[in-house]
């Protein structure tokens, strides 16, 4: 008894050691791969947040539940301080300029659209005001 015991529990050993063996490979190979397809498709910014991506995949491959956790408990503290930080999410200062003004021209085109079409239904003379026709579109030029 004591031996079959004995060969049982050697049987039980090498699969801890097979599962944790497999599991540092597969983590491994999906960080190293997703290292390298972070430098070759250049995603990351800078290499640390490559490193750290590139961990989190291979964490994720080997151990779903801690990343599962980790991911949480980002989106948590990124939350909190978005919360206190006072900031609003409003369109981010760009160099070229035409981040939020594009946006904000297209809206002031689009509610004027909508204003031309509406005074058309109302009191229909000529032809339809069309989208295409830009003669009478006053943001045209802009």
């Amino acid at each position: 008894m004591a031996r079959e015991l004995d060969r049982l529990e050697a049987l039980a050993a090498r699969r801890r050691l097979r599962v944790g063996l497999l599991r540092a490979a597969r983590g491994t190979l999906g960080a190293g791969a997703t290292l390298a397809t972070l430098i070759k498709l250049k995603l990351a910014g800078s290499l640390a947040l490559k490193l750290g991506i590139a961990v989190l995949v291979g964490l994720g491959l080997a151990w779903p539940v801690v990343v599962l956790a980790v991911v949480v408990l980002i989106g948590f503290v990124l939350a909190l301080v978005s919360l206190f930080d006072g900031g609003a999410a409003d369109c981010p200062d760009t160099a070229c300029g035409d981040g939020c003004e594009r946006r904000e021209k297209r809206a002031a085109r689009l509610r004027h659209l909508i204003a031309r079409r509406q005074a058309w239904l109302a009191a229909p003379s000529g032809p339809a005001p069309s989208a295409r026709r830009r003669e009478a579109d006053p943001l045209s030029a802009a």
